[in-house]
């Protein structure tokens, strides 16, 4: 589960963004949550793998984890997560590969 700060991270990201743009509070909240289920659900998913020793879905939740933080404004944190597909052609080893997500998904603790 993602803390509270980081799902307060979310709201106030999502309701700069979409009040921007016209977006009511109810369309807003929905979005929120959405996004913090999703969140949850991946992350999740990648706890899974890295507490086991098949690591060759981990760059497609990751990837996915960047596209849910871009859409919710929250870039810098979706850039950090871009290159974890990569680092399989890089020929880092499983080990350097976990450390390196578990590096990542601590933001979201």
């Amino acid at each position: 589960m993602i803390s509270k700060n980081y799902e307060e991270k979310i709201r106030n990201s999502v309701t700069k963004k979409f009040s921007a743009m016209g977006v009511d509070e109810d369309t807003i909240n929905e979005l929120v949550n959405v996004s913090i289920e999703s969140l949850n659900e991946e992350l999740d998913k990648i706890e899974s793998i890295l507490a086991s020793d098949e690591l060759l879905d981990l760059g497609l939740h990751t990837h996915t984890i960047k596209g849910i933080l871009l859409n919710v404004g929250l870039d810098e944190d979706a850039n950090s997560f871009k290159e974890i597909k990569h680092l399989f052609e890089e020929g880092k080893t499983d080990d350097e590969i976990k450390s390196i997500a578990k590096e990542r998904i601590s933001i979201f603790y």
